[in-house]
């Protein structure tokens, strides 16, 4: 399918290329270990992370939607999720589980990415699920108290507390959120096969 030009460029499309593009800075800007530059890249990261929310809004509104962007947008997320936290894999900041716990979000992310690119080449688009929503806040605010925790080195062991049950409840989410993918994409082939005979 030929894609229009004025869907390259529309609003909620530029919005996504923004969050492409902040990734290396956000890992450049963190990775350098100077203070003032991961303040940059937590602020960055937040305003990354809320035109997650922006774009698909803006698209509903204008009636900008396109195959584009339903591409680009949840490749663009997931990105944004798997290299911030992978930023903080090796941190002193964290126990044995709660590197269990990023790294089960970091996989579903990966499993759910490369689905979705396969049954786009099988024609059949797979639509975000409702429980993604909720795994997608709590990432956000997952994230947020470990730029928090990591750039103000906090010693505060109840703060260190609620980013591990944050990080937990994350994982469990996005373990049986990427169930019900499943589930939806195998539901969606059958559909599929079922029409093609």
């Amino acid at each position: 399918m030929k894609m229009k030009k004025s869907s390259l460029y529309s609003i909620p499309n530029l919005i996504t290329y923004f969050r492409l593009l902040s990734i290396p800075f956000i890992l450049v800007f963190y990775l350098s270990g100077i203070y003032i530059l991961q303040l940059l890249a937590f602020i960055i990261f937040i305003l990354a992370s809320l035109s997650d929310f922006l774009d698909g809004y803006l698209a509903r509104k204008l009636n900008q939607t396109s195959v584009l962007g339903k591409i680009l947008d949840p490749i663009a997320d997931k990105l944004l999720v798997i290299l911030a936290f992978m930023i903080f894999i090796n941190s002193d900041l964290l126990n044995t589980y709660t590197t269990i716990g990023i790294l089960i979000i970091t996989a579903r992310e990966i499993i759910v990415m490369t689905m979705r690119e396969i049954t786009a080449h099988q024609g059949i688009m797979i639509d975000v699920i409702k429980l993604s929503k909720l795994k997608t806040t709590l990432q956000f605010i997952s994230l947020i108290l470990l730029f928090l925790v990591s750039i103000t080195r906090s010693s505060n062991i109840q703060v260190i507390n609620l980013t591990n049950i944050f990080i937990y409840a994350t994982a469990i989410i996005s373990l049986i959120s990427l169930i019900i993918y499943i589930k939806t994409v195998h539901r969606n082939i059958i559909r599929k096969k079922e029409n093609e005979s």
